[in-house]
This record gives structure tokens, sequence and C-alpha cells, in this order.
């Protein structure tokens, strides 16, 4: 898989105990809260291009789909 990055740092994806993947930044383990990707947000009715301000969950269809490196 690709390393992901935005203007903020570097990205990875946990798996959550609904079986989604909440999208982290590798160095602090913060809250991605947009993301420059065509993927849906769970629980959203806006795309993970706009702002989230509790954090962007995805499935792991999307996780994969973009990329994503999932840590169980």
């Amino acid at each position: 898989m690709n390393t992901l990055k935005d203007e903020n740092g570097t990205i990875f994806g946990r798996m959550n105990a609904d079986g989604n993947v909440d999208v982290l930044y590798t160095e602090d383990g913060a809250a991605v809260t947009r993301l420059d990707a065509n993927v849906d947000v769970v629980g959203s009715d806006l795309g993970a291009r706009y702002e989230h301000s509790d954090g962007i969950t995805i499935t792991v269809e999307d996780a994969k789909k973009i990329g994503l490196e999932i840590e169980a």
C-alpha cells in the first residue's frame, strides 16, 4: 500500500469496534478531519473532502480503495 499524506502529515487507518476504519495521523494519532479522496464518511451525508470536526471514519472497502494502511 502507498503511504498517504496530506498537508498535516502521514495518514493511517485503525479498525474500530464497529468494523470500520478511523482515519488518523501517524505522528500523534489525531483524527483526520478532511481527506482529499472520493470516499464516503460513515454516518455522514458529506464525503471525506468536507470538514468533519469529529474525525473521519470510512469503510474497510473504501480504505483499501484509496490504499490506506490499516492497523488492526
